[in-house]
């Protein structure tokens, strides 16, 4: 490497160089302008010149010390706070204290030094900006990747969004099993009218972004106030090239310029925290549901049965079970085989399902046995259930290729506080005696305690 010149001390030399030159041309200039030979030429005015302009070239030095080095001074000690600042960064991932408001240079002159300054301070300004990008990432990272729950993920992003982009109001749209929903809307009156809309279609098909001017088909409605939107954003969320989420946003006013650095900021973030939430709702359902029938395992229906028999004891409300059993059902997997017999135990399960309320919740208690949770149902509303599905089945004939295979139910159920019971198992015990005498009538009935 070439050693580094000392650009003041270069300067000193030419400065005093330059000035004992002019000492020894001057007198010759003196001559000119009719000064007599004698005086012009004489040792002592000739030293005197010379002397004269080394002196001048050491004032200049002072002068450049003054005017010049200090200023180059303060902006290295700057440049050196910013230095600082990025190895605080690079070492422990914490910011310095090196913002525009700190580091910052005043731009005092129009000249090359002020705008050397005023780079300076967008240099500062633009660090700054990096150094807020990077804590946004930081901050979307560690919250999104630690919310699994799909609508609170949601909500929270949203709202992030939104007040990083400064909109007014927006949506988060998702597609699932060939449908799109809203998973959380903001300002936007009926935004579920936003699934079909031709923009949004083009974000989830084609990964395309849309920015509209003055679009007067989006209503967005304030707290306070309804106005047409300035406005909108379409982004599609990509995770690996596919959309698998679209934002919406509408602001009064155009968007901020470098609005699109802190969506694509977010986008990236959300899109991975999308994925895992989904994949652990989706781990979920299949942890919960019984892999033939696609209803609740007996795990889980029994965890759920907990959670009702909680809430009916806390508000006094009734809650009725029933226990739904195949008639003869072994009959069915010894003469026709096992996959017959798991074809005949899904059109069971969509018979249940036809034949139950809304609200009620069915699961797979055993091979061929079904519960039946029904909140807010007495015991003539659990015979109803019970009877409506004993008929459903009954009539009901599963097509195996020339075979018509029927079967019959039996069904046993009790309620409370009708039956006075201590725990939800004891409830099920009840229901469990009552399917005990209908199968032991002779089957296909229902019987309630």
């Amino acid at each position: 490497m070439k050693k580094a010149k000392n650009t003041f001390f270069s300067l000193a030399f030419r400065m005093i160089g330059f000035g004992l030159l002019i000492g020894i041309v001057f007198p010759y200039f003196m001559l000119l302008l009719g000064v007599p030979q004698t005086v012009a030429r004489s040792t002592l005015f000739v030293a005197s010149c010379a002397i004269a302009g080394v002196l001048v070239g050491f004032v200049n030095i002072v002068i450049s010390q003054v005017t010049v080095k200090n200023r180059l001074t303060f902006l290295t000690d700057k440049m050196d706070e910013v230095k600082n600042s990025i190895i605080t960064i690079s070492e422990n991932g914490r910011i310095g204290d090196c913002d525009p408001e700190h580091c910052c240079i005043a731009v005092e002159t129009s000249d090359e030094f002020g705008r050397s300054a005023q780079a300076f301070n967008e240099l500062i300004a633009s660090f700054a900006d990096s150094l807020r990008m990077l804590d946004d990432i930081k901050t979307y990272t560690a919250i999104f990747s630690g919310q699994l729950d799909l609508h609170a993920l949601a909500e929270y992003a949203l709202e992030r969004v939104m007040q990083g982009t400064g909109a007014d109001a927006g949506a988060l749209l998702f597609e699932q099993n060939g449908e799109i929903c809203v998973l959380r809307s903001f300002g936007i009156r009926d935004a579920d009218s936003l699934a079909s809309d031709p923009h949004v279609l083009g974000a989830f098909t084609k990964s395309a972004s849309y920015r509209l001017d003055h679009p007067d088909e989006v209503i967005v409605e304030s707290t306070l106030t309804q106005f047409h939107p300035k406005e909108v954003i379409i982004e599609p969320v990509l995770f690996k090239s596919v959309p698998i989420a679209v934002i919406l946003l509408a602001k009064a006013a155009p968007f901020q310029a470098d609005y699109s650095r802190q969506l694509a900021i977010f986008t990236q973030s959300l899109a991975v925290a999308l994925h895992n939430a989904l994949e652990h709702e989706q781990l979920q359902k299949l942890a919960a549901l019984d892999p033939l029938t696609g209803i609740l395992n007996r795990r889980f229906g029994m965890l759920r049965l907990r959670e009702e028999y909680s809430r009916s004891v806390r508000k006094g409300l009734p809650l009725g079970v029933l226990m739904i059993d195949i008639d003869h059902f072994k009959q069915v997997n010894d003469v026709y085989g096992h996959v017959v017999g798991d074809r005949v135990l899904r059109d069971i399960t969509a018979l249940i399902r036809h034949g139950m309320r809304e609200g009620d919740i069915l699961l797979r208690y055993g091979g061929e046995e079904f519960l039946l949770i029904l909140p807010g149902a007495s015991r003539e509303d659990v015979y109803l259930v019970a009877e409506r599905v004993r008929y459903l089945v009954r009539d009901h004939k599963t097509q195996y290729g020339e075979n018509q295979i029927g079967v019959t139910v039996s069904a046993g159920g009790d309620s409370m506080p009708e039956t006075s019971v201590a725990s939800e198992q004891e409830l099920i015990e009840c229901a469990d005696n009552a399917l005990y005498h209908a199968k032991n009538a002779g089957r296909d009935q229902v019987s309630i305690n």
